[in-house]
């Protein structure tokens, strides 16, 4: 059976002693037997240690705090989805569901 090939983009890539859920989320998604996942993955920081493990996301990109308007995150997604043919988005922090939840597209 094939597998079906999906791009998901992933936020939270901070591991540390309070780690985002990210990471964890993007591990298993490649651990999964059906998908064959193309992962994006979404950073606020250019020192979320998440972006510097090897092998866990295929692109990285810095995407603005949920703080700084809802518009401004997800003119910064639709962007991305441009580039990348999102398929699936999988938001890891509560302050980035307000963001998604109000959002039109």
């Amino acid at each position: 059976m094939s597998k079906i090939k999906v791009t998901v983009a992933v936020s939270g890539l901070n591991a540390t002693d309070n780690p985002g859920p990210g990471v964890p989320v993007i591990r298993a998604l490649k651990e999964s037997k059906d998908l064959d996942c193309k992962i994006i993955g979404l950073a606020y920081e250019n020192l979320e240690p998440g972006i510097y493990m090897e092998q866990l996301a295929d692109k990285i990109y810095q995407v603005p705090y949920p703080s700084t308007g809802s518009d401004n995150l997800i003119q910064r997604i639709e962007y991305i989805h441009e580039r990348e043919h999102l398929d699936v988005i999988i938001p890891n922090f509560d302050a980035e569901l307000y963001a998604f939840i109000s959002s039109e597209k």
